[in-house]
Order: structure tokens, then sequence, then C-alpha cells
């Protein structure tokens, strides 16, 4: 793997509160009403949790999220992606991915396109808690008709253990795909699985510069679960962000174009 430096963190925020400099209010408009199609989500679920019961409303919460809150979060992105480009849209257009079936189609495509690769990896990295839970519940035992032992009590902080690394696993392979957002908005043309394929490919060199990046917010992070602050620091970390991938795209390009320099060297006359 060939690893390369885009920008420093401290030079990716920099770049952010620059763009941000005149587009706070803007920026915090879209943010507001991403929040608020949170709750509005979340209120419904709880409401059909209690009017149905629980299964119901999980199942009702996962629906909206995937078909509502996934292309309003993409039309977000878009928003901050554009900014960074010196773009005067309007708030309203974080819409934009529901302005037009073809639109909406691309959104919710990358969406299931990611969700099926995390179910996928997710299933078979949890494939050793499953054996121990299996161990460690009633139902073999109740099944071959024999007491359950006394040493599964153990298996409970083994099956934990084992969850919490399969999830910090799952958590840094699906980081790959992290640039295939910023890659279907710039790309009106591009399809969401070479979105995908081309976030994998770029970020084999770019994911410690992010990583980095990600740790560096983890305070702003942390402020945002309180409702009030987050229209303050969520423009901040998303244009970070989308700053960050602008430069990691723009070193990318710079590869390619001077491998294919490498291969075909430039003829000059007379020599």
């Amino acid at each position: 793997m060939v690893i390369f430096m885009t920008a420093t963190s401290s030079v990716v925020k920099l770049t952010a509160k620059t763009a941000l400099k005149n587009n706070w209010p803007k920026a915090a408009a879209v943010c507001v009403i991403s929040v608020c199609a949170r709750l509005f989500v979340g209120l419904t679920a709880s409401l059909a949790a209690y009017m149905a019961n629980g299964t119901v409303g999980i199942i009702l919460s996962a629906v909206l999220s995937f078909f509502i809150l996934l292309p309003l979060f993409l039309g977000v992105i878009r928003f901050f992606w554009r900014m960074i480009f010196s773009a005067d849209d309007s708030p309203v257009l974080v819409f934009y991915y529901f302005s037009g079936k073809k639109h909406y189609m691309r959104a919710v495509k990358l969406a299931f396109l990611l969700t099926v690769r995390a179910l996928f990896f997710g299933i078979i990295l949890l494939i050793p808690a499953m054996i121990v839970d299996l161990f460690a519940g009633s139902f073999l035992y109740d099944a071959l008709n024999i007491a359950t032992p006394l040493w599964t009590t153990n298996l409970y902080y083994l099956s934990l253990f084992l969850k919490t690394v399969a999830f910090v696993i799952l958590a840094f392979i699906m980081a790959r795909y992290y640039i295939a957002p910023f890659l279907l908005i710039a790309d009106e043309e591009m399809e969401a699985a070479e979105a995908i394929h081309m976030s994998d490919v770029i970020s084999k060199s770019t994911i410690l510069d992010f990583i980095y990046l990600f740790f560096s917010l983890i305070g702003w992070i942390a402020l945002s679960v309180l409702v009030v602050p987050i229209i303050f620091t969520l423009p901040y970390i998303i244009t970070s962000f989308s700053v960050h991938v602008r430069f990691a795209v723009a070193e990318y390009n710079k590869r390619v174009d001077k491998l294919n320099s490498d291969s075909f060297p430039t003829f000059v006359a007379g020599i």
C-alpha cells in the first residue's frame, strides 16, 4: 500500500474555518433541518412503539432512516461539498436528492450498497461471539435435556469482548468507504458501485489521515451530542471532512497523472 500525506489536520481545519467564514448562517440552517428530521423520525418511531410494540417502532425507525434520513444526509454533504468550492446554495437544496427519481435512486442505492457491506462484514465478524452466546445460553442445553453448566456464566464477558472487537474492526472496514458519498456528489454520472470502489482505492492511501482528523475533532463530535451546540459544531465538522476529501482526491489525481506521465515519456523535438 502506497502511503502519502494529504494536508495536515491543522491545514484542513483552517481551510474549513475559512470556507465557513461567510456561510455560518446557511450552514447552521442546513444542520438544523437535518437535526429536526432526525427528531421527527425518532418521535414517529417512539409513537409507533407506544401504539403497537417495540418491534414496530424499531422497524419503522430503520425504514424512515434508510429512505428519508440517508438521502437527506447526502443532501447535507452536497451542500458543504459545494460550499468549499464557493457555491452559494440555498439551505433548501439540502432536499436535492428528493427533487427527482434519478437523484433519489442514486442516494438510496448508495445507502443500500453500504448497508449490505456493513451487514456482510458485521455478521462474519460476529460469528465467534454468536458461538460463545450459543454455549452461554440455555437453549442448547434445553435441547439436549441437560443442566446448564455453571462455568457458562463466565462466557458473558468473553462474548462482550468479542462483540466489542468485532464492532471496532467493522468500523475500520467501513471507514474505507468514507469518500464514496463525496464522489457520488462530485460526479452526477457516477454510479453508486463505482463511487464505493473508487473510495476503497483512494482511501488506501488516505485512511490514516482521515482517522487522525476524526480523533482531532473528537471533542467537537462529543459536544455535538447536545442539541443546541450542534448548529455550531456540526457545520465545522462536516466542512472539515469535506476539505479533507477534497485534498485526498486532488492528491490521488496527481498520483495518477504522475504514473501516466512516467508511463508515457514526453517527446522533446531535436533530441
